[in-house]
């Protein structure tokens, strides 16, 4: 784990801590705001420390930049540890536990004196939960598939393993009987990497059954288990246990609910300052005029039936109330994408169909399934205008990696291919192993004969982060170098990759003109979002690649699109949206020809 994650579970822990005990909400939120800069913002916490900058880093306090520094220097924090010791131990592992909050946790240990998920499942074995106001047996049933979620590890899935059955469960909520539309919510619609659980949102009728509607969700085919079923929510289990919601929203509300389940809780939080400040109320039931809503008879799980919201039908109409342009899901992260909104300078997201080519793929060459001319025809199908093939270096010999006379006749093999297959252009290249002291797999003579190079860590991921970021300058330096690929090497859920200095490294590509990958094979996905949105800021060009081994994976640029769009890219950002012949000059200028 790098140390920004570290630190931002610790202050995620710091905040669930105080909120379980009631004390200082403001600085909960403080340190979940220190959290959340930590894990998804672009501040490198060592480097700021290392800089002396830490205090002017906007979003860390004196107190919270003292418990950082505490924490690198020595590895725990003071304050972290007596905040810890003053709740009982056991407690702490229940944050993690699915669906548990610290209100919960608070009221199970005042009533029953449990302070462990231990002392949790026995209760619930010997019933002793009943007669615990607010608990009953759904949610204790929930207690028992949290724990056992516990059990098999509970951490939030890569997208790309949740979104095939989310697709299919949403297309089926879509065509059951009273639903007038739906949308995925949540992570899933934000198209963050990784999701815990997938929220739909179904649009019906104000007068629709909403019990029929989920009752039929429920008896879906992939459904293994029902958690909860009601009138306005149904949530089951499907596949490994991955949680499904379904709410059942009337259509006059239906914009609001969309916008108040997809979130982030941060975009969310920024939005309802701003109708604050203007007399209003946001809330999943719509935006309204502040003084009427508090005077609205409201009953629990209902819109108030005397007061008519602002603007809640469509999510466009909430945010045009609010005086700003509709927000893309994948920008809500609150990362200035609210003020944008509100001086109409909001980015004009990539879009797959903006992606002329492809300029990272493999053959049977290396350890690729396809064949030159398969991999030339099924990118030219997709609408492609130029394809580089670049198989593996020889050092990668689990992946049959080409050595230099492997590669030179393979070279000669892509360009005549190349004059026979209209409609598209080849580019011979290679994706050359950057190795752990910072040369390339191939010396310069080689190099120079390519088309195409791009430099990829594969190996030697744990170095520490001066020899990391060392190596991958050096290879930056080298003009025969286009890009970057997967930059990091990580994993994701598997492994973090190299620990890099980003700023150096985009640095070193500003002055060498080399640009850098979004690969968008799963799990890589690397670079991701946050640090591709730094390198677009620090003038550095990114690609987004396939890294496809066969010809089912050239279409797989969707998952690297999503990743720039929570980046914020532009077609300005992203060099393989140009045209073959601005490319071709992009390239002999890069390669000095």
């Amino acid at each position: 784990m790098s140390k920004n994650a570290e630190l931002a579970k610790l202050f995620e822990t710091a905040a669930k801590i105080l909120d379980l005990k009631n004390d200082n909400p403001f600085k909960a939120i403080a340190f979940n705001k220190v959290a959340r800069l930590l894990k998804d913002g672009d501040v490198d916490a060592e480097k700021a420390y290392a800089d002396g900058k830490l205090e002017k880093t906007k979003g860390i306090g004196g107190s919270s930049a003292d418990m950082i520094r505490e924490y690198l220097d020595t590895g725990k924090s003071t304050d972290f540890e007596e905040l810890k010791a003053s709740i009982p131990e056991g407690l702490i592992p229940m944050f993690d536990l699915p669906g548990m909050g610290p209100k919960t946790i608070k009221l199970l240990w005042d009533e029953r004196n449990i302070t462990s998920i231990g002392k949790l499942s026995t209760a619930i074995e010997r019933g002793k939960l009943k007669g615990v106001k607010g608990i009953g047996p759904k949610k204790i049933e929930g207690f028992k598939d949290a724990i056992a979620m516990a059990k098999r590890g509970g951490e939030r899935r890569g997208i790309w393993k949740v979104l095939a059955v989310a697709d299919e469960l949403l297309e089926a909520g879509r065509g059951l009987e009273g639903v007038l539309e739906a949308e995925a919510a949540g992570s899933l619609r934000r198209r963050r990497e990784t999701v815990k659980d997938v929220d739909l949102i179904a649009r019906v009728a104000d007068d629709a059954d909403g019990s029929a509607i989920t009752a039929a969700f429920a008896k879906l085919d992939v459904v293994k288990k029902v958690l909860v079923q009601g009138p306005t929510k149904c949530s089951v289990l499907v596949g490994d246990d991955l949680q499904v919601d379904l709410r059942i929203i009337p259509e006059k509300h239906y914009g609001a609910a969309l916008i108040h389940f997809t979130g982030s809780k941060e975009h969310n939080v920024a939005l309802r300052g701003i109708a604050n400040d203007k007399g209003l109320t946001l809330n999943d039931w719509g935006l309204y005029e502040t003084k009427k809503w508090e005077k609205a008879d409201r009953k629990p799980g209902l819109p108030p039936a005397d007061v008519e919201p602002v603007a809640s039908a469509n999510e466009g109409d909430v945010y045009a109330a609010l005086d700003m342009t509709w927000i893309a899901p994948e920008l809500r992260e609150d990362r200035g994408e609210v003020q944008k909104a509100q001086a109409d300078e909001l980015p004009d997201l990539l879009e797959l169909k903006d992606l002329r080519g492809d300029l990272h793929t493999h053959t049977v060459a290396s350890d690729g399934r396809a064949t030159i001319e398969e991999m030339a025809e099924a990118a030219k199908a997709l609408g492609h205008k130029y394809l580089a093939i670049t198989d593996h270096s020889k050092s990668s010999v689990i992946a049959n990696g080409l050595d230099a006379d492997r590669l030179l006749h393979h070279i000669d093999t892509i360009h005549e291919i190349n004059k026979k297959i209209d409609g598209i252009e080849m580019l011979a290249g290679s994706e050359v192993d950057i190795l752990a002291d910072g040369t390339l797999d191939y010396p310069d003579d080689v190099l120079e004969k390519l088309d195409w190079v791009v430099a990829s860590p594969h190996t030697a991921l744990k170095q520490d982060r001066a020899k990391a970021t060392a190596r991958i300058i050096a290879a930056i330096e080298n003009p025969n170098v286009c890009v970057i690929g997967h930059p990091t090497g990580r994993y994701i859920n598997k492994r973090e990759g190299l620990p890099l200095d980003l700023d150096a490294v985009f640095e070193a590509c500003k002055a060498t003109g080399c640009a850098l990958e979004i690969n968008a094979s799963y799990p890589r996905l690397d670079l991701g979002d946050v640090p591709a949105r730094k390198a677009a800021a620090a003038g550095v060009m990114l690609v987004i690649n396939t890294d496809a081994h066969g010809t089912d994976g050239l279409s797989g640029l969707q998952p690297g699109i999503d990743v720039a769009r929570r980046a914020g890219l532009e077609k300005k950002h992203v060099l393989n949206t140009r045209t073959w012949k601005q490319l071709k000059v992009w390239l002999d200028k890069k390669r000095g020809r």
